[in-house]
Order: C-alpha cells, then structure tokens, then sequence
C-alpha cells in the first residue's frame, strides 16, 4: 500500500504487501478498546458528580466558581496530554503496542482508585482536592496514549477491506460506556438517598471503574503483537530520529489531524460532559430526566458510529467526513440556540440526539482517516502528540472555558458559538484530504 502527500509526493509503505494482517479475535479488539472504555466511564463519572465533587472537594460560596473549580479539575487531565501523549507514542512506536497498551492499562486504574479513595475537604482540608487534581493528572497522563496507541494497533491488525469499521469500534467502546456510566449514576439517584450517593455512592462508581485496570493488563497480554510494527524496518531503523524531526515532513497532515480532532473532540465533551451539566446548573432542568436523555442519545449513537465505519470501508472515508462536518457546521449553532433560549427537557432531548447522530457520522471514519496521514513508524507518537495537544483546548478545557464565557461576557449562547467553530474546524482540515487515497 502506498500512500500520498497532499503535494503528490508518494509514501512508501512500511509493510510488505506479501505480510498478511490476520483477523482480529474478539479478544484482540476487547483487549485494544478496553482502556478506551475506561477513559470514558471515569471521565464520564467525574462529569455526573460534578455537583458532588463541588461540595465535597471545590466548596465556594459562589455556585459559578464552584462549578468553575470542578471544569478546571477536569481540565488538568489534559494539560498533562501532550507529555503523557509524546511519551506513550515514542514508548509504542518503539517497544510495541501491545506492552503500551498493557501499561496504560494499569495506569489508568491507579488514577482512578487514588479518586475513589480521597477523603473529603472537611476531612483533610486542601489535601482533597490536590489529592483529586493528582489523580485527575494520573488518569489523563495514561488516557493520553489510548486513543493512538490502540488506533493503531486495530487499523494494522485489521484486513484492508475492514479497517475503517475496526478503528470505528473503540469510538463506540468510548460511546457505550458513557453510556454505561450514565446509566449507573442514574440507578444510584433514583434508588439511593442523595446523602447516600454523596457520601459513598460516587465512589463504588469509581472503584468499579478502577477494577477495569487490572482486567486490561491480562487481557493485553494475551494478545499478539501488531504485524505491521514487526515487519516495519522502517520502524526499527527510525528510532534514533527524534520524532519531532520525523514530524517535520509532514506539516500538512499534522494541520488536518489537529483540525479533524478539534472538530471531534470538542462534540464528544460538548455534548456528553458540558451539556448535561450546563442543563441542570443553568438552564434548570431535573438531573435525572437529563442523564436519562443523555444515557438514551449514548446508545443510539453505537450503531451510527460502526454503520458509518463500514460505510467507510466501501467509500472514501476522508469525503466523507467533510461532507458531515460541514452539516455539523451549520445546523449545530442554531439548533442550540433554539434549546438555550427556551430551555425544556424535550428540546434538550431533541438537539442533544441531533447533536449525538452528528457525532456518531463524524466517529466513524475519523480514527481511520486520521491513522492513515502518519507512516508506521511514527504512526503511535505522532497521532499521540497532535491528539493531545489538541484534546487541551477542544477536549478537557473546552467545559471550562465555555462556562468561563458564559459567566464573564452574560451570554448563554456560548455553547452555540462553540459548536460551530469547531465543527467548521473539522470541515476544513477534511475538505483538504478529500480526494487523498487512504
């Protein structure tokens, strides 16, 4: 396989076509999405409780600051990404996937515990919520290396005629356990006491979630290594270049994956952390019939993500995920704009849900397009890198600095503005590879 600068220059293939690239075992693809699922169940958690953390672990006076405190405590996670991301990357491009995949694994549940186990402020004072940041830090440092490291370890296992579908099903990992930890905090609300849920609650969520670390470890160890890394040369021999050097060449692609993952990332936390949040504290609507919606548009975005991953694999992935970035761009702001200025449950459902489809059409092909701009040997650092240092801003900060805008400028609408400038983001870094072979 060969593949095309956007100058025209050709990039020669880092595997021999005479390499076969076996089937994926379930093993293999549960191995390679669990700690995709557990990224998302625990980021997901600390979003549901947000109210919680910011009784019991950001207390202020002022109900703004306080859910300021707790966007920005969710924020750390991704001011650690690009470390976190540069190193898991360089770590899996040249170990292997499968070891980085094993470590972050543990990683992952360590952060996650450290959270569980956190007393509260009253308890130990200040110690509660630099314990909470340190394990907020844990937990992005280790969710950095997921997304690449396990994009390309199920695109080079994955047969040619499969790959956009394999990469789209961590995207639907990430989807159904949100949609997983909705459901639990839902459960929890409505069958316990609200002191009860404060008090211990929250945290057998979190235990729950940390028990997935260990359940990885054995799981990605028992599964073979990525053929396309052993039988790169290319690999082996490039390692001694640094890799922003090797980055170099290739400023074009890192333009368009950051542009693709802004649009992305920024969808997912608007619409699965910010929203549900920005419903109860500003818009008034009850939390339980809001993670019920959210729980609902969860699940039926799963099957659009994996329909629209095999769709990919018959079409041109990269046209089309321009042409839905592009009706993301314009039917985004205005479909906020009408649920912000006469806020009800039912237009919260409906622009939510239409919102999510967006998402689903866009997380189809994306892993694949994005994999598919970086050669091989710096396929893993180079995503991780561009990914999380984008994932700052658009990702893990974006709840923050929306709320940020909202409470200094007096304008609701912020969540609208928001949508549609980054969606145009995601359309124009696609648009300019929608004629490039992947």
């Amino acid at each position: 396989m060969t593949g095309k600068l956007l100058t025209g220059e050709s990039i020669p293939s880092a595997v021999p076509s005479s390499v076969a690239k076996p089937m994926p075992t379930m093993r293999a693809l549960v191995a390679c999405n669990i700690g995709v699922c557990l990224e998302g169940f625990d980021f997901i958690a600390y979003s549901a409780f947000a109210t919680i953390f910011a009784r019991l672990f950001f207390p202020a006076d002022d109900p703004l600051i306080s859910a300021l405190l707790v966007f920005g405590g969710f924020g750390v996670a991704y001011v650690v990404r690009p470390i976190g991301g540069l190193f898991w990357g360089i770590y899996a491009d040249r170990a292997g996937r499968k070891p980085a995949l094993a470590a972050l694994s543990i990683a992952m549940g360590a952060g996650t515990l450290l959270m569980a186990l956190t007393p509260p402020y009253a308890a130990i004072g200040l110690a509660a919520p630099l314990f909470i940041l340190a394990g907020r830090a844990i937990q992005g440092f280790s969710a950095s290396g997921e997304f690449a490291s396990a994009t390309a370890m199920l695109v080079e296992m994955a047969p040619p005629h499969r790959r956009t579908f394999y990469a789209s099903t961590q995207m639907a990992s990430q989807i159904a356990t949100i949609a997983l930890a909705y459901g639990i905090v839902l459960v929890l609300t409505e069958t316990l006491s609200p002191e009860a849920v404060s008090a211990w609650g929250w945290r057998a969520v979190f235990l729950a979630g940390a028990m997935i670390g260990p359940l990885g470890l054995y799981m990605r160890m028992h599964v073979p290594e990525s053929p396309s890394f052993e039988a790169s040369d290319r690999a082996r021999a490039g390692r001694s270049v640094p890799i922003l050097k090797q980055l170099q060449g290739y400023r074009t692609e890192i333009l368009c994956i950051a542009g693709i993952v802004a649009g992305s990332a920024s969808a997912l936390y608007l619409i699965f952390v910010f929203l549900p949040v920005f419903a109860v504290q500003q818009l008034g609507l009850a939390g339980p019939q809001v993670q019920s919606a959210t729980m609902i548009c969860a699940i039926i975005e799963i099957p659009i993500i994996l329909a629209v991953g095999w769709l990919g694999d018959r079409n041109n992935p990269a046209r089309l995920l321009w042409k839905i970035f592009a009706l993301t761009a314009l039917l985004s702001g205005p479909a906020l704009f009408w649920l912000i200025d006469q806020p009800s449950l039912v237009r919260f459902a409906a622009v939510q849900l239409g919102l999510s489809i967006f998402l689903g059409l866009v997380s189809g092909p994306m892993p694949f397009v994005i994999s598919q701009l970086l050669p091989v040997e710096i396929r893993t650092s180079g995503i991780g890198l561009i990914f999380n240092c984008v994932a700052i801003l658009f990702g893990g900060l974006a709840p923050f600095l929306i709320t940020a805008f909202v409470g200094l400028t007096g304008d609701p609408h912020g969540p609208a503005y928001w949508a549609t400038l980054t969606a145009c983001a995601g359309a124009a870094s696609s648009w300019m590879i929608r004629r490039r072979p992947l």
